[in-house]
């Protein structure tokens, strides 16, 4: 009988390695929001946050309610406050600080590749994909 876990409790566990240092953390993609840059059993590989999080960064975050979503941040704005959406939504949500930011994207396996944040894929998507 395959084992199951709970989403919440394995994230919760991903995010103190990333408080402990622990680098490039894989974590299975699940859900559409993230497409066409990331697909559902895709893996991202996260960091701690930086200080100062940027335009087009793909970021975990918390949300109020307790959910935890990989989105890319479509904008930091002036008080520190950001805005992020998912690259298949067209809807935006707001974040008051980078305080609810738990880890930063610095690699994803799609289709059994690795692409890095030096890749042109990741450069498409953060700097292309946004802009249109």
């Amino acid at each position: 009988m395959p084992r199951t876990l709970d989403t919440k409790c394995f994230l919760d566990t991903v995010c103190a390695l990333l408080q402990q240092g622990q680098t490039n953390v894989a974590v299975p993609v699940t859900g559409t929001s993230m497409a066409p840059f990331l697909h559902n059993g895709d893996t991202v590989f996260l960091n701690a946050p930086p200080m100062q999080p940027k335009k087009g960064d793909v970021v975990l975050y918390i949300r109020k309610n307790g959910d935890y979503i990989l989105h890319r941040i479509v904008r930091v704005h002036r008080n520190g406050s950001l805005t992020i959406s998912g690259d298949a939504q067209q809807s935006l949500e707001h974040l008051p600080s980078a305080d609810c930011i738990r880890g930063i994207a610095v690699a994803a396996k799609h289709n059994d590749k690795l692409i890095t944040v030096n890749s042109f894929h990741w450069w498409f998507y953060r700097r292309v994909w946004l802009w249109l």
